[in-house]
């Protein structure tokens, strides 16, 4: 084929954002595991980001699976959730996991995007190597003491399971790029 040549290119994608939040949150628990620089900050990102991946997944399969879902779209992240579970026949205990950590989840997102201000104070006694070991350690906010390695990865795992159980449910002609971000196309010669 040469530069003259034109073909005909066809290409199809639901986009989805969720694929795109988990996959940022892959890599910054990657780079937190790593402790490359700032992996403070690469752990806080993994949370956020796995934060923000709910309600897309909820908006994904919400849009697929119920009629006027615009109707939801002021609703919470974890009504939508309930939603899509109850339409999909899933049971939504959040005393079980992976719901338990979406509802804790629910809660991290809301501080992060609510954040206020907040004086933060310690007052203890430690014996004087301790404090030599700790010296440049601030107190840590609310908000802080959760963003932990731990906590990143239990996020990744929560909203990666919740992914796993909607799409088993999904009817296989609906699927598409809900479980997997994935491309239909094709290459033709137009006709003159």
């Amino acid at each position: 084929m040469n530069d003259r040549e034109r073909v005909r290119v066809k290409r199809e994608r639901n986009f989805s954002a969720h694929h795109i939040f988990i996959g940022a949150a892959r890599v910054a628990i990657e780079d937190a595991k790593a402790k490359k620089p700032g992996w403070f900050y690469s752990q806080l990102t993994a949370m956020v980001m796995c934060a923000l991946a709910v309600e897309a997944l909820a908006n994904a399969f919400g849009k697929r699976m119920l009629t006027d879902w615009e109707d939801f779209e002021s609703s919470s992240p974890i009504a939508k959730l309930r939603l899509v579970c109850k339409e999909l026949g899933l049971v939504f205990d959040e005393k079980k996991e992976p719901w338990a950590t979406i509802r804790w989840l629910s809660k991290f997102r809301n501080l992060v995007a609510h954040a206020k201000p907040e004086l933060v104070t310690e007052d203890y006694i430690s014996t004087r190597d301790e404090y030599e070991k700790d010296r440049m350690e601030m107190p840590k906010s609310k908000l802080e003491a959760q963003v932990t390695l731990g906590n990143a990865q239990r996020a990744y795992r929560g909203v990666n399971k919740v992914k796993e159980l909607l799409s088993q449910k999904v009817p296989p002609n609906q699927s598409f790029g809900l479980y997997s971000d994935s491309c239909l196309g094709s290459v033709s010669i137009p006709h003159t």
